[in-house]
């Protein structure tokens, strides 16, 4: 895996017996709202700072690839999850990948990348991205 943690590390409990934690709950109705012209985003977990990671529902109204302002480029990785719908992903080195629900992407967000919804009603998505110092 990316961050060299095996998958049965991830269901076996913690060496350490200190427990920090914190939690955000994000209620439905709760959700922050950002529209921007080619995705309508709802950040999750506002309310906790510090993060490594942002996490957000994106609904997708873009239908085609003029609709952007040339590619969306960030640093850090990005994570998708499609919840609903069909998505094309463009990405500036790769053919279009086609993908519905249940499909999910994980890319480095620094290449040039777009996405649009091909159902005849928006898509949404869960998004993913690394924020900070964590990769």
């Amino acid at each position: 895996m990316g961050f060299e943690v095996s998958i049965p590390q991830l269901f076996t409990p913690p060496e350490r017996d200190q427990v920090m934690g914190r939690i955000a709950v994000t209620k439905s109705g709760e959700r922050q709202g950002h529209a921007t012209v080619s995705y309508k985003h709802e950040m999750l977990a506002g309310a906790l700072t510090k993060k490594a990671r942002l996490p957000y529902r994106a609904r997708l109204p873009a239908r085609l690839m003029e609709e952007f302002d040339g590619w969306v480029r960030h640093d850090r990785v990005e994570f998708l999850f499609v919840l609903t719908g069909t998505i094309r992903l463009y990405t500036e080195f790769d053919e279009p990948t086609e993908m519905r629900r249940g499909d999910s992407a994980y890319y480095n967000a620094a290449m040039g990348h777009n996405v649009v919804s091909t159902s005849q009603k928006d898509a949404m998505m869960l998004w993913v991205t690394a924020i900070g110092n964590a990769g």
